[in-house]
């Protein structure tokens, strides 16, 4: 297991549903208590149910410090979902939610989800894209949820509409991603502008 000298604010975008097996809210607990054993702090969007309230609940059970970040109007119709211990930030909408948890993040995973997942991912690989100060983003695979994501982003690359392809990681395991994510954000060394290499997942 690879430890991060630095503990980090890790964000992680995930889907309010549990998924379509019990593999992802495996997967998604262990992220957390994976994290939670790095000494890292929970960024993200204060569900109690679904991959967020897995992840949720592997971080609070290993001791991780955790802020949730949620809309008050999400938050008004999930007052019956029960949260673990953490600080909550409410926000007036989905888009301060995604600037506060982007800014409050040092790195981030995503686990597969919604529109809300892909929303927050590709604004983070946007910003990286364009040479913005933001933390390098994983994607952690399930049931190969992201290789739609990564085909289309290499036809894009084909076709010249976008040049920095390798920005997206892919990993295969929680601590994979874990791993990764602590190597990118000790290295925090910009993808070059005109990178035309294709995101690999690691074997």
């Amino acid at each position: 297991m690879a430890t991060c000298e630095n503990p980090l604010a890790l964000g992680v975008f995930c889907g309010f549903s549990a998924g379509p097996s019990e593999r992802y809210v495996h997967a998604a607990t262990a992220l957390g208590a994976g994290l939670a054993a790095r000494g890292h702090r929970l960024v993200y969007g204060a569900g109690g149910v679904g991959l967020m309230g897995a992840v949720a609940r592997g971080a609070a059970g290993g001791g991780a410090p955790i802020l949730g970040v949620i809309p008050e109007f999400l938050r008004a119709k999930e007052m019956g979902d029960h949260l673990p211990p953490q600080q909550v930030l409410l926000t007036k909408d989905l888009l301060e939610r995604k600037r506060v948890m982007i800014d409050r993040a040092d790195a981030f995973v995503a686990l597969p989800g919604g529109y809300g997942t892909l929303d927050e991912v590709l604004e983070v690989v946007s910003m990286a894209a364009l040479g913005q100060d933001v933390g390098p983003l994983v994607l952690l695979d399930v049931d190969d949820d992201w290789w739609p994501l990564l085909d289309y982003v290499k036809r894009l690359g084909g076709r010249g509409f976008v040049r920095d392809t390798g920005i997206l990681r892919l990993a295969r395991t929680p601590e994979q991603a874990l791993d990764m994510v602590a190597e990118a954000a000790a290295a925090r060394v910009p993808v070059p502008a005109g990178d035309h290499r294709h995101a690999q997942a690691a074997r």
